[in-house]
């Protein structure tokens, strides 16, 4: 009786565990949840980690940005001074460049005045804005007169062919040593170089050149070239200008 009932209760247990064998195999859930957070687990550690690498090629990238711009401000203030050819100071180079442009203007000028048969007649004088050309007075009048013969007037033919090469204003200025006038028709120097000045400027309109560029100034024994104090000085003295007011350009040629 005994055998009879002990052999139903492992044909039981064997079922029992069948059973739950059955079950796990149907629904293992549990397996399945335990995958579930290895996987997400792993997925963090990935995402994790490209964050990293992400943040460090940022940085790598911002770090050569800024050495880069630390490299051109610590050569910002030497590369001005050198220049592109021969690495001389640009200050040296501008000064080259302006004497350079000088003697260009006073070859021009004496190119100008030889090819007028004025070379050697005429003094000329360069400065920033205007160029000064002079020659003695003798070359024009008679002592203490203001009358322009026919020599005087060829001599002014010429200059006005000279003025024509430039744009500017031109004062024709009247210069007479320090001796005062005892006679003629003059009371003073003042007169005298005046009256000289007007009578350039008459002749220069005559040949064509547009009087709203001329105007006459005497300016008497006020501004002398040499001392009075001798005959070789006051002749120095005695002489006609023309200051020619120069723009940006200078000068032209026809």
């Amino acid at each position: 009786m005994s055998t009879a009932n002990e052999k139903p209760a492992s044909l039981s247990n064997k079922s029992s565990m069948e059973t739950i064998r059955s079950h796990i195999l149907a629904d293992p859930d549990g397996d399945h949840h335990e995958r579930d957070n290895g996987n997400a687990q792993e997925g963090w550690m990935v995402a994790y980690l490209d964050l990293m690498t992400l943040l460090l090629a940022l940085f790598i990238i911002m770090g050569a940005v800024s050495h880069s711009k630390a490299g051109m401000k610590m050569e910002a203030p030497t590369s001005p001074q050198k220049s592109a050819t021969e690495g001389a100071p640009v200050s040296d180079n501008a000064t080259v460049q302006r004497q350079g442009q000088k003697k260009g203007q006073e070859n021009s000028v004496e190119r100008i005045l030889g090819s007028n048969s004025l070379g050697g007649v005429m003094d000329y004088k360069l400065s920033p804005g205007q160029v000064r050309l002079q020659m003695h007075a003798s070359m024009l009048f008679d002592a203490a007169d203001t009358n322009l013969d026919k020599k005087s007037l060829k001599m002014i033919k010429n200059i006005a062919e000279v003025l024509r090469n430039y744009r500017g204003k031109v004062e024709v200025a009247g210069h007479t040593d320090d001796i005062p006038l005892k006679r003629g028709r003059f009371r003073s120097n003042w007169e005298l170089s005046s009256a000289r000045a007007a009578a350039v400027v008459e002749a220069l309109i005559n040949l064509g050149i547009a009087q709203n560029r001329l105007h006459a100034t005497g300016y008497a024994d006020t501004m002398p070239l040499a001392s009075n104090a001798t005959p070789q000085g006051r002749a120095k003295n005695r002489r006609v200008e023309f200051i020619v007011e120069m723009g940006p350009e200078f000068l032209y040629e026809r």
